[in-house]
């Protein structure tokens, strides 16, 4: 007969934390925003953006490829 271990018990728990907000305004658009003190930008489409724009020849070489891998794909049927 086997041993039986501990029983366990699986109990959702929430947290709530108040996180002050501050008015800010997003490098990208220049739009005024309320955020959280490490939000940096109003959107994500502005995250995206700006991230394009710290690099954009990595950008530019990874939707080329993409575009030559997808256009021979469609030649080739």
């Amino acid at each position: 007969m086997k041993k039986k271990g501990p029983s366990e018990k699986i109990v959702e728990v929430t947290l709530q934390r108040h996180i002050p907000l501050i008015e800010k305004v997003c490098p990208t658009c220049e739009k005024t925003f309320t955020g959280a003190k490490v939000a940096r930008y109003c959107s994500v489409a502005c995250r995206n953006k700006a991230a394009y724009w710290r690099n954009p020849d990595t950008y530019r070489k990874s939707r080329l490829k993409s575009y030559r891998k997808q256009r021979n794909v469609k030649t080739s049927e």
